[in-house]
């Protein structure tokens, strides 16, 4: 069987869900990517989507797709190459369950992944600017300790946007240790601690909740009693973030998104000492290479304040005269 519909509806329905356990966002990215590619390749080879077949989706068309997304829809090369990796997923998943396609899912796992990649500037917030939004959202109304909570939970744990919505009340230990569980990516668990300054706002935050709350609702709702979703915490960041650059002048323009606290949490943990595989299971991180990026950036910052205390062009004093030349003392006998 070479007809393209029942291996897109495999991989999507067992490989990826039941075999491989992604995260629902890792998912809807994925299939995002392939829409953008069968919608490609219907309008290039005239036929409807339910008649493709796997030798339509060649390396050329496969090429022309990926050189249109920069081209026509302004894609970066990194944007591109995730594409692409979906794109070579599927191929991967369709020549282990067919041998016979395994020569043209092999030409189409040969296209190689473009450089010139740029990987975007880490952007963190200083120590005063995080108080600065922090004092921006404290309020005694509820929606305004709810937002001071969910700020000060996201700096404490550097979780993933996803992972704040996702964060449900009965992974919470607030006792000391204080800790939260959160399921990151991969349906991976970590134990992240807790201040006992963010367990004390949690616990709030639950208590002044009607009786009906249960263990396992979400830890963050709207006012509508519904978990918030990715926006609605980035909406949440953006306005707290508008009122305290009234106060503090650096953060004026700035953007600040959900993302940038997961940085700015890395990056103070660095700068305190703590040690680059702690603040790797804190983050969550796969790959050690990922944390790292993090150090690059405070040597560079440590770098630029060495040079600027720099005192080798000044003229140096010798506490005493150089020694002569043992010749030349030889001579002088």
């Amino acid at each position: 069987m070479s007809d393209l519909a029942p291996y897109i509806r495999s991989f999507f329905e067992d490989h990826l869900v039941c075999q491989r356990n992604m995260a629902d966002n890792t998912i809807q990215s994925y299939r995002d990517a392939l829409k953008l590619l069968l919608k490609f390749a219907v309008r290039s080879l005239k036929k409807s989507a339910t008649r493709l077949r796997v030798t339509d989706l060649n390396p050329e068309l496969i090429v022309a797709y990926l050189a249109e997304l920069e081209t026509a829809r302004g894609n970066s090369v990194q944007t591109r190459n995730h594409r692409l990796v979906v794109i070579r997923r599927l191929h991967e998943f369709i020549a282990m369950h067919e041998p016979r396609l395994l020569d043209h899912c092999s030409r189409v796992l040969a296209i190689p992944r473009k450089r010139g990649a740029v990987v975007p500037e880490i952007q963190y917030l200083e120590r005063e600017e995080v108080t600065a939004v922090l004092n921006a959202a404290a309020s005694p109304s509820p929606l305004g300790h709810r937002d001071y909570a969910l700020l000060l939970f996201m700096y404490n744990t550097g979780a993933r946007v996803q992972e704040v919505a996702d964060a449900r009340t009965d992974w919470l230990a607030l006792l000391p240790p204080y800790k939260t569980r959160i399921l990151g990516k991969g349906r991976k668990w970590r134990t992240c601690p807790l201040w006992e300054n963010t367990a004390q706002h949690l616990r709030r935050l639950i208590d002044g909740r009607s009786p009906r709350c249960d263990d396992e609702e979400h830890l963050f709702l709207n006012r509508f009693g519904r978990p918030f979703s990715r926006a609605g915490i980035g909406n949440i960041i953006h306005r707290h973030v508008a009122k305290a650059s009234k106060t503090m002048a650096s953060l004026a323009n700035r953007q600040v998104t959900p993302h940038t606290f997961r940085h700015t949490t890395a990056m103070h943990l660095l700068q305190s000492g703590v040690e680059v595989n702690v603040i790797r299971s804190w983050l969550g991180h796969v790959s050690i290479t990922t944390t790292n990026r993090y150090i690059e950036i405070d040597l560079a910052m440590k770098a630029k304040a060495l040079d600027a205390c720099d005192l080798s062009d000044a003229p140096s004093r010798k506490s005493w005269p150089p020694k002569p030349d043992i010749l030349a003392w030889l001579d002088s006998l």
